[in-house]
């Protein structure tokens, strides 16, 4: 075996791990995003399907349900049995925080359409009246209309690139979630809705 022989599976080898470092560094940041990315679409989800369920609830049962949304991290869905619009003992209640890395929200300083185009995004938890409940009620309609707005916490102060919205109208009790996407016109993109 020659000295050339032997050097050229040295030099393949530190070829290929220098080549794995690059594609690590490139891809790392990437990979570590699109899990977030996943978390915020499970947070947004969670929150449609639960609103869908209640919906339900409240057409199966022919009562008020009442979502009541708890600072920036977490809602509280019950039956308003007695129909005083507060979850009292012995009322079904269901509580939910959301993800640690997840927050209601959206970057105010840098200016993000709201999802009916009518302007600016000014608060996480955009229901009409400046409210943090709302009831769906048993004809399938909501008592108010809005959207609550998801935040990655490590886009705090960076983007709104990868905010998603659940948005609620009132009179026909459709739920939708959206992506937004704030270079295009509409800045919001539909993620999934039901009636």
């Amino acid at each position: 075996m020659t000295e050339d022989n032997k050097q050229l599976p040295i030099v393949e080898i530190v070829t290929g791990v220098i080549l794995a470092i690059i594609l690590i560094v490139f891809a790392l940041p990437r990979l570590m995003y699109s899990g977030q990315g996943e978390v915020i679409e499970n947070e947004a989800s969670t929150l449609f399907y639960k609103l869908a369920k209640a919906k339900n609830r409240s057409l199966k049962t022919k009562l008020r349900v009442g979502v009541q949304f708890n600072g920036n991290s977490g809602y509280t869905i019950f039956e308003d049995v007695n129909g005083n619009g507060t979850a009292d003992a012995g009322e079904p209640l269901e509580k939910t925080q959301l993800a640690t890395k997840i927050q209601f929200g959206v970057n105010l300083t840098s200016s993000l359409e709201n999802v009916w185009g009518t302007g600016n995004i000014t608060q996480a938890i955009d229901l009409e009246g400046g409210n943090t409940q709302l009831f769906l009620n048993p004809k399938g309609s909501a008592n108010r209309g809005g959207a609550v707005y998801f935040i990655n916490k490590s886009d705090i102060g960076d983007t709104n690139a990868h905010v998603r919205a659940v948005k609620i109208i009132g009179a026909s009790g459709e739920i939708s979630v959206l992506k937004a996407s704030p270079s295009s016109s509409p800045p919001w993109k539909l993620a999934h809705s039901a009636p």
